[in-house]
Formats: structure tokens, C-alpha cells, sequence
């Protein structure tokens, strides 16, 4: 039974009220000790669980290190700063619902915060990647059609719910850029590679934001956003 605890549940465990009241690190620390001293059935999971966290966190600053080149690629669609003092890696796909939401709240913070860059990595999770979806259109766009970019992005994040060929042809109606609905080789290849990258820093969903070697799943308000930039930016 007790194999079968993860480490946040081994964590719930030995991380009990008592711990809320600890004032530093070396309190939270002592008091986990004393926990464990008292529920040593936990001990061996969680300790396999924090080895494999340690491992994983490695293998993730590893991946962020090697993929700096690959980010200051200009064919990935960015806003913000052209040379910025901090870069935020956007994990998006055009039909989550929560990427969407987020990417209003990114939009206020490059206003807020000049100096810095929020690159968009496309992952078309929902559509899957094929040389129509609603990431490789804006991708094609961008690419060859820059003045016309900032409205299809507005449109395809505008819909509610995912995309299909239907509602991105609406959007390149409206746009003009039909020519634009079926993108290149290197498109799909880029869009190939967003996907390995995605599984290389070990995710499992979008939306994500990557700032340094830290990463906030999900979708975030821009007042949380707000504050991790400012501590970000004063390191």
C-alpha cells in the first residue's frame, strides 16, 4: 500500500499543519524530520520520489540550457522586447481555452514590463500537427505576412473552444490570408520540433510558462504573473 504513495501524497503526509507555523527554512526542515522520524513507513517512497524530482529537475535545466538557440529563433511569433533583459517561453496551443485566457494577461504584462519577451512555443495539442491547424496558419502568417499576424493571432484567440478547417477559414476571410492556411515543410517541421521540446521539459499540458528554469503550469493571473516578474527581474 504504501509503494503506492507519490510524492505529493507522501508529502501530505509528513508536511502537516504543524509546518504552517514554521518561520525559516531550517524549522520546516526540522519539523519534516520529526515527521519522518515518526511515520518511517514513508521514508523509502519519499525518498525515491525526491531522487527522481532531483533527476528530473536536472534533466529540465539541462533541456532550458541546450534550447537557447532554438527560442531566439525569429521564426517563432514573439511580443514584447526585440532585445529584452528576460525571456518568458510561452507553451500555447490556439485551441486551449486556457492559453487563450492567458494570453490576455501576457499581452497587459509586456505593456507593464517593456524590457521583456514573451516567445510563443506552438503546440497544436487539440488539432495535432498536420499542415492545417490553427498553429501552423498563424506560424505561415507570421512568417510571410507580418502586418497581417497581430489579427489573425487577435481572431484565433478571440474563438471560444478549438479550432477546425471551418473556423480557420473564417479567420483567413477575414484576414486575407487564405494563402497562408496550409503552411510549408519547415512550418511542420518547426511545429515538430515545439512538440519535442514540450515533452523535453518534461510537460504534460498547455498552457505553461518557462521564466529561467522554473515553470508555472496552467493559467496564472496577471497579478501573480505580475509579482513573479518584478522578483525575477530584481535577481
Amino acid at each position: 500500500m504504501f509503494k503506492k504513495i507519490t510524492l505529493v501524497s507522501a508529502l501530505s503526509l509528513v508536511m502537516l499543519a504543524p509546518t504552517a507555523f514554521a518561520e525559516t527554512q531550517q524549522q520546516k526542515i526540522d519539523a519534516i524530520v520529526d515527521m519522518l522520524q515518526d511515520n518511517p513507513e514513508v521514508v523509502d517512497t519519499l525518498h525515491e520520489s525526491l531522487a527522481a524530482y532531483i533527476v528530473q529537475q536536472q534533466q529540465f535545466k539541462e533541456v532550458v540550457a541546450s534550447s537557447q538557440n532554438y527560442i531566439k529563433n525569429p521564426n517563432h511569433t514573439f511580443m514584447g522586447a526585440e532585445n529584452p533583459e528576460l525571456t518568458l517561453i510561452n507553451v500555447t496551443d490556439y485551441s486551449c481555452p486556457y492559453c487563450k485566457k492567458l494570453d490576455v494577461e501576457l499581452e497587459k504584462l509586456v505593456k507593464a514590463f517593456p524590457q521583456i519577451k514573451v516567445v510563443n512555443l506552438y503546440v497544436p495539442l487539440k488539432e495535432g500537427i498536420s499542415d492545417l491547424n490553427s498553429a501552423s496558419f498563424a506560424l505561415n502568417v507570421w512568417k510571410n505576412d507580418k502586418e497581417k499576424y497581430q489579427k489573425v493571432h487577435e481572431l484565433l484567440v478571440k474563438k471560444p473552444g478549438s479550432h477546425n478547417p471551418m473556423s480557420l477559414a473564417m479567420v483567413a476571410k477575414k484576414t486575407g490570408t487564405e494563402q497562408y492556411l496550409k503552411a510549408d515543410k519547415a512550418i511542420e517541421q518547426q511545429l515538430a520540433e515545439n512538440y519535442a521540446l514540450f515533452n523535453g521539459f518534461g510537460l504534460r499540458g498547455t498552457p505553461a510558462l518557462i521564466i529561467g528554469e522554473e515553470v508555472i503550469p496552467g493559467y496564472v493571473p496577471y497579478d501573480q504573473l505580475e509579482k513573479v516578474l518584478e522578483e525575477k527581474l530584481t535577481q
